[in-house]
């Protein structure tokens, strides 16, 4: 006998729903078994298109005689949505109210901070309070938003962040560029969120060299560090303070590379050899070993693993000893940047 507890409305409806809600039209009520020889497939297939339709409201039944009875679209998207229209009712209310709240200490705020209005910079030392308004900013943005996050991975929860948040955009035309450093290429979690908004539009580029963390919006506000804080981020509606931010974002973006979506063997041999150079080029510049950390977005562990091997090909003595091979190295052969753009040449007196 077919179960009908537990629907769950979720998704789309099960393969062969329409075939059993067409035969119920055309009979008005029919038992489990008619239904499963009027459409001729297995029992399972028929009770779990059977269990779908109950659950969208669009069949009703078993009655105490074994009939189940079709129910029209409308009506059942009625019943269905009802509960969500009142959910959105409350959420309207509640927003009008906290506006409203706000609106009311708008006035304070004048009398005391003057004609200054909305603050060009403006710190914000909660990490909630800094989420919160990143969603407000993107719910608002209509045109462009740009985002650069270096690092190594972020935890899986900001990633399903993100992703709500870069569908909704996209799903607006809302133009999306991140960049990455190389490193992420080598995080499952940042792979698969790429691929997903890839798929819908977003650019993702990824660098060797290091760039701010920045969120900015519509080229109006720029979301950025703050300095000293974990946990805080520096608001910026400066127009030369965000011109600023977009001219940094540009510049790395210009030196990146796409995020590579599928697995090539050149790309990432071609990705390994950009942060081995990296590393070489701070070792030269007596960079320490959690700085380049930092800057790559690798692992201290990593790091030191890179610059042991570094060490060991050049037969140096000692970490000191590697930068200074590396650069009598880089002077005889004539050196070229981490960046792959060759070095100026200096004036001809």
């Amino acid at each position: 006998m077919i179960k009908t507890g537990g629907s769950d409305t979720a998704g789309s409806l099960a393969a062969g729903a329409a075939q059993v809600y067409a035969c119920l039209l055309a009979r008005e009520q029919a038992t489990f078994q008619e239904i499963q020889a009027e459409v001729r497939c297995l029992p399972a297939d028929a009770e779990k298109a059977v269990h779908a339709l109950i659950g969208w409201g669009l069949l009703q039944g078993p009655s105490e005689d074994g009939h189940f009875h079709a129910v029209s679209p409308e009506t059942a998207r009625r019943v269905a949505l009802s509960p969500l229209y009142q959910e959105v009712q409350g959420l309207q209310h509640a927003i009008a109210e906290t506006s409203a709240a706000f609106d009311m200490l708008t006035p304070v705020y004048e009398t005391h901070a003057g004609a200054r209005g909305v603050p060009d910079l403006e710190e914000i030392h909660s990490l909630p309070a800094v989420r919160n308004l990143i969603t407000g900013l993107a719910v608002d943005a209509q045109e462009e938003v740009l985002t650069s996050q270096p690092g190594g991975p972020r935890p899986e929860e900001l990633i399903r962040e993100s992703l709500a948040k870069a569908e909704s955009l996209l799903q607006r035309n809302v133009r999306m560029r991140t960049l990455y450093q190389h490193s992420a290429q080598f995080d499952q979690g940042t792979i698969a969120y790429v691929e997903h908004v890839a798929r819908r539009g977003a650019a993702v580029r990824t660098t060797a060299a290091g760039f701010p963390r920045v969120l900015i919006f519509d080229r109006r506000v720029a979301v950025l560090s703050l300095r000293g804080s974990k946990e805080g981020a520096l608001i910026a509606r400066s127009p030369s303070v965000v011109d600023m931010a977009v001219q940094a974002f540009e510049h790395a973006w210009a030196v990146a590379t796409d995020f590579p979506v599928s697995y090539d063997r050149e790309v990432t041999q071609s990705t390994s050899n950009a942060i081995r150079s990296s590393i070489e080029q701070q070792l030269v510049d007596g960079i320490s070993d959690k700085r380049i950390s930092e800057g790559l977005g690798l692992s201290l562990r990593a790091v030191q693993r890179h610059i042991a091997e570094i060490i060991r090909e050049l037969g140096a003595r000692n970490r000191l000893h590697a930068g200074y091979l590396l650069c009598e190295k880089r002077l005889h052969k004539g050196s070229t940047p981490p960046d792959g753009s060759p070095e100026t040449p200096a004036a001809q007196p």
